[in-house]
């Protein structure tokens, strides 16, 4: 009753990613295999393309719409995963998710960066016909409580977006001052 999302995070030669995809494959069901060799070489993409079975996710560490275009022109990603503070945020982040409609590619924005990335994704996804998944870090998004004014509400796995205007999240100052690195 799970997906199975591996991220091999762009660690991996194309003859590593392929042996490690392909043994993956042997064990069940891949539902994603992500970033599996460097981002900047398309060629290597391509090469693991052509290779395993696996649905290929891409894209966290692009960072225009330009970059995603030989992606795409090039069918080497099944899934596209942009990240809407390494794209320059909320509307390279759209125009990314239009460019993908254009080509039927879902997206699912990448998260590393903490509580109001999570949210500008999901805001963004709300107009994006062509969503499939918002990635987090982890399933118990807790860890953010303590820097925003209210914490994330995630029941059943589902992230409930509130109503309030903007992202609707306010950094909590008072916490992030107290906690401030000088630097000397």
């Amino acid at each position: 009753d799970v997906d199975i999302l591996i991220d091999a995070h762009g660690r991996f030669d194309v003859p590593t990613a392929i042996r490690l995809c392909r043994s993956l494959e042997e064990a069940g069901q891949i539902d994603w295999f992500e970033e599996p060799c460097p981002p900047e070489s398309l060629n290597a993409l391509k090469q693991v393309r052509d290779k395993v079975s696996a649905p290929i996710s891409w894209g966290e560490r692009g960072h225009t719409k330009w970059d995603f275009v030989p992606v795409l022109e090039n069918k080497l990603a099944d899934y596209i995963m942009p990240d809407v503070t390494w794209t320059g945020g909320i509307t390279e982040l759209k125009k990314i998710s239009a460019l993908c409609e254009a080509y039927y590619v879902p997206v699912s924005p990448h998260d590393a960066a903490g509580p109001i990335n999570v949210v500008a994704g999901a805001q963004v996804m709300m107009t994006v016909p062509n969503f499939y998944k918002l990635e987090t870090s982890e399933w118990d998004l807790s860890k953010y409580d303590h820097l925003i004014d209210k914490p994330l509400d995630v029941s059943n796995g589902n992230l409930k977006l509130t109503s309030k205007p903007g992202l609707g999240v306010e950094m909590n100052r008072d916490y992030l001052q107290a906690h401030e690195i000088e630097l000397g």
